[in-house]
C-alpha cells in the first residue's frame, strides 16, 4: 500500500471494488497506457464463501494474458460433469469434460488466490495501483457529471478525480447506491445456508461438486481440496424455522443427504458458524450515467445456478476496455461511449437470467416444496439420456450468448 504522500488526487478510470471485474478491468485499462486506481473497500481479500467457479470463457482470456497456466494451477479441483443425485436417481445434465477446447472443465479456484495473483501481475505495470482499505464515501459530480470520488482510508479522507468512474463493486454496490441507480430485484424462491466441514478420512469424493435432493430439501458440496464447502439451500424465509428446529436437526438432514458426511457434520455447532444468503437476482435499467458505469453483479445480480457470476464479471471487464479505451486515452469519451458497454454485455446477461429462472422454477423449487422424494422434471431426464444435449448445455454454461475476447494489446 502507498504512503499518504503517494496517494494519486487524480486518475483516467477510478474502479470501484478488487472483485474479478475490478481487477481484470484494472489491469487490462493499465496494459493499454490508461492510468486506473482500484480501490478495494477492506484491507485483504481473505472472505468467506465467494464464488470461485472459473469457466472456460474466463480462462481463455487468462490464456490470452499469458496467464492460464498459473491460474488453472491455484484450482483446488475440477469439474468435468454436473450431476444431480437423490435416493432413487443419478441425472447428469452438463458434460463439461466433452467440449472441445483447451478447458474442458470449470475451475475451483479460490477467489482470494486469484485476485492476489492478478494485482501481483498489475502492480508491475506502471499506469496501475490499488488502495486497500480505501472506502468510498461519495461520488463527485461537476455540471451533472460525475468526475471522482471522496474515499476514506486510515481514518483520513481523500479526493481522486477520473474522467471516468467504474463500480464494479458487487451486488451490494456502493457505487449504485450513491448513484441512486435503482436495481430491478426479483427474488427467486431460495436462500442457501453456506458451512464447511473437513473431508472425512476414509471417504474419497469423486466429484468435485456434487447436488444432492431429497425430500424437500437440497445440499451442494464443492470440492475445496483440504474440506467440502456446502450449500444447505431451503424455501425463501424459512431460515428462522430452521433454526427453531435445532442445530441436531439440521445435521441429520445433512446426513440424510449425504451419508458422508456423518462423522464431520457435528463440527458445526453453532449457526454463527454458518452465512445466509438471501438470493437475489436482478438488473439495472440503465448501467451508465455521465462519467460512471457498473459493471457485474453492480449492474446484474446473478443467481448461484450454474455458478456462472464470475465469468460475466470478467465478460463484462474485457469488454469495457475494448470498447472505452481509445476513447479514454484520447479524451472523447462520451455517454454515448459508456452505453455502448450495456448494448453489448445486456443480451447476454438476460439471456443467462432467463435460463437461471427457469432452472430454479422448474428444477429448485418442484424439489423443495415436495415433501416426496424427488422425481426429476422431464427436461431433466430427456437432457440426462442424450450426450449431445449435456455438452451443449456445458457449452452455453461455459461462454455464454456472447463471449469476450481481449483487444488491442
Amino acid at each position: 500500500m502507498m504512503s499518504a504522500p503517494e496517494l494519486p488526487t487524480k486518475t483516467q478510470v477510478c474502479i470501484i471494488g478488487a472483485g474479478p471485474a475490478g481487477v481484470i478491468a484494472a489491469y487490462l485499462f493499465a496494459l493499454r497506457g490508461v492510468s486506473v486506481v482500484l480501490l478495494e473497500g477492506e484491507k485483504d481479500f481473505d472472505r468467506e464463501f465467494r464464488g470461485d467457479t472459473f469457466h472456460a470463457s474466463s480462462l481463455e482470456v487468462l490464456e490470452q494474458l499469458g496467464f492460464a497456466d498459473d491460474v488453472v494451477a491455484l484450482c483446488n479441483s475440477k469439474v468435468g460433469q454436473l450431476n444431480f443425485k437423490s435416493a432413487e436417481h443419478s441425472l447428469q445434465v452438463a458434460d463439461f469434460s466433452a467440449m472441445e477446447c483447451k478447458f474442458p472443465f470449470v475451475g475451483i479456484i479460490p477467489q482470494e488466490k486469484f485476485l492476489s495473483y492478478m494485482v501481483s501481475k498489475a502492480e508491475v505495470l506502471p499506469d496501475f495501483k490499488i488502495l486497500m482499505g480505501a472506502r468510498v464515501k461519495e461520488l463527485i459530480q461537476v455540471d451533472g457529471k460525475i468526475t471522482g470520488v471522496k474515499y476514506k482510508q486510515d481514518d483520513k479522507e481523500y479526493d481522486l478525480g477520473s474522467l471516468l468512474t467504474i463500480g464494479a463493486d458487487g451486488r451490494g454496490s456502493t457505487a449504485r447506491r450513491l448513484a441512486n441507480i435503482k436495481l430491478g430485484k426479483t427474488a427467486p424462491p431460495m436462500d442457501v445456508l453456506w458451512f464447511r466441514v473437513t473431508i472425512p478420512k476414509d471417504v474419497e469424493l469423486k466429484e468435485s461438486v456434487d447436488v444432492r435432493v431429497g425430500s424437500g430439501t437440497m445440499l451442494v458440496m464443492v470440492n475445496r481440496g483440504d474440506y467440502i464447502q456446502c450449500g444447505y439451500i431451503i424455501m425463501k424465509g424459512s431460515y428462522k424455522e430452521l433454526r427453531n428446529e435445532g442445530i441436531e436437526h439440521f445435521h441429520n438432514e445433512v446426513k440424510t443427504l449425504a451419508p458422508e458426511l456423518t462423522s464431520t457434520i457435528s463440527e458445526i455447532g453453532d449457526w454463527k458458524q454458518c452465512a445466509i444468503l438471501s438470493v437475489v437476482t436482478g438488473c439495472v435499467e440503465q448501467w451508465c450515467q455521465d462519467g460512471l458505469l457498473l459493471i457485474g453483479d453492480a449492474a446484474h445480480i446473478m443467481s448461484p445456478v450454474g455458478g456462472v457470476g464470475i465469468n460475466y464479471a470478467i465478460q463484462d471487464a474485457v469488454a469495457t476496455v475494448n470498447l472505452l479505451a481509445d476513447a479514454i486515452k484520447e479524451e472523447r469519451l462520451s455517454i454515448t461511449d459508456l452505453a455502448k458497454v450495456q448494448s453489448r454485455r445486456e443480451p447476454a446477461v438476460k439471456f443467462i437470467q432467463t435460463f437461471q429462472m427457469f432452472a430454479q422454477k422448474r428444477i429448485i423449487t418442484s424439489a423443495l416444496k415436495s415433501d416426496k422424494p424427488f422425481s426429476p422434471p422431464l427436461p431433466l431426464r430427456v437432457v440426462s439420456k442424450l450426450p449431445f444435449m449435456r455438452k451443449r448445455i456445458a457449452k452455453f454454461l461455459a461462454y455464454g450468448k456472447c463471449p469476450e475476447r481481449v483487444e488491442g494489446v
